[in-house]
């Protein structure tokens, strides 16, 4: 209903997969998104940088434990890469209906959200090849993904 404010990341640490990149997304928009409802934004070619995993921001746990890091220090590691490859953000004000595809590396995120009334009614898509392990990079845990058959 509202925009995530979330700082630059890519699904990919979220919902990881063996073999990597078996994930895509798709956003719809379910209104016109203003620049004051907090658009999604994106950093075009993004997704062909090397994945930012657990061991880029010493956050490696063990079989006891998981890393100590936080997802702040994840999202510096992020901000790091953008600076350090001068990647230009994109924001999207999509009209309603329209779909964004992105692959399960591309970095994006939510603008601040400058009027607080504003709403970004959207709906999120994930996508896992059929075969994919899934797993979470963060938490070093299993992603339980359920089973359906469409016909």
């Amino acid at each position: 209903l509202k925009g995530s404010q979330q700082r630059a990341h890519s699904d990919f640490v979220h919902m990881t997969t063996f073999p990597q990149n078996n994930l895509i997304a798709a956003w719809v928009a379910l209104e016109d998104v203003t620049a004051d409802s907090g658009p999604l934004h994106y950093y075009p070619s993004s997704h062909s940088l090397p994945h930012v995993f657990n061991a880029d921001f010493d956050n490696v746990g063990t079989a006891f434990r998981i890393g100590r890091k936080t997802y702040t220090d994840y999202e510096d590691k992020v901000q790091e890469r953008i600076d350090q490859h001068q990647l230009k953000k994109h924001i999207f004000l999509a009209k309603k209906g329209d779909v964004f595809i992105w692959h399960a590396n591309l970095l994006h995120g939510g603008e601040p959200m400058t009027n607080p009334q504003a709403s970004r009614k959207s709906m999120v898509f994930h996508y896992y090849a059929q075969n994919a392990i899934c797993y979470h990079e963060i938490s070093e845990r299993p992603a339980l993904i359920p089973k359906h058959k469409y016909s």
